[in-house]
């Protein structure tokens, strides 16, 4: 089983294919795996997929997963030195980076705090910053906690996955009350080609928050900025128009890469 070691974090992931490395982030109460989907489609065009459970999550234990009001920049440091290492070992220079969600959260950091390891920066239901609406909402659909299936716990052994949600939660209001942004003010730092997608139904991620951020992200001239939108789809892009969405990432890819 390849695990790392990130100053006491236990990183848990998966090789996949061979290639150009390609790291992709999962989001809130999932595992790597959950993304093998967009990993297999990336191993079959060329793509060295690297597949990890974020800090706390799955295999990625001891220690366990908590939520400090940083939380987004915790796993950011963590997964940061993570594809660091690993990417040493590799004898590998760089690596796209994918995230969904909160793993997207922490791939638009990582585009700004590691961004000498990224070629690329993609990512869907994530936008940079949140406001009391989205705090608001957060607490709406969080609860009650029956949605937080026997599928979802069973992915994270010996963990209190119901007590996740209060702490998301209140570690994501703590953030809007300090201000919400948590990588907006910096989109601009992002130096490699950049991918936002959004779909027009996602409560969370509003589409206005992410054209912002890409216009913010397009203050740095002569470097590729994408904004996509998908109609009639909410959160889980991946999920509800694959095709289309796999269409999104191979034409961004494709800019990137030259292939």
């Amino acid at each position: 089983m390849p695990l790392l070691d990130v100053n006491g974090q236990t990183i848990y992931y998966e090789l996949i294919g061979e290639g150009v490395p390609a790291l992709i982030l999962h989001g809130w109460m999932e595992i790597g795996r959950d993304h093998i989907g967009l990993a297999e489609r990336l191993a079959a065009a060329g793509y060295s997929v690297i597949l990890p459970d974020v800090a706390g999550y799955g295999q990625s234990i001891p220690p366990k997963r908590t939520y400090p009001d940083d939380f987004y920049q915790r796993d950011a440091a963590v997964m940061g030195e993570f594809l660091a290492a690993l990417l040493a070992l590799l004898g590998r220079r760089d690596a796209h980076i994918f995230g969904f969600s909160d793993g997207g959260e922490v791939a638009l950091l990582l585009g700004i705090e590691y961004a000498h390891l990224c070629r690329s920066v993609t990512a869907w239901g994530a936008i940079g910053a949140f406001d009391q609406s989205l705090c608001d909402h957060a607490r709406r659909f969080s609860f009650p906690t029956t949605w937080v299936t026997p599928t979802i716990i069973a992915k994270h052994p010996d963990q209190d996955v119901i007590s996740w949600v209060g702490a998301w939660v209140e570690a994501f209001c703590a953030m809007v009350a300090a201000g919400g942004d948590v990588s907006l003010s910096r989109a601009d730092q992002i130096t490699a080609p950049l991918l936002l997608m959004l779909g027009e139904r996602d409560g969370l991620n509003p589409v206005e928050a992410g054209r912002r951020f890409v216009e913010k992200a397009a203050a740095r001239r002569g470097v590729l900025r994408q904004f996509r939108t998908f109609p009639e789809v909410g959160h889980a892009i991946h999920e509800q128009v694959p095709e289309a969405f796999y269409s999104a990432i191979f034409d961004f890819l494709a800019k990137v890469d030259g292939r």
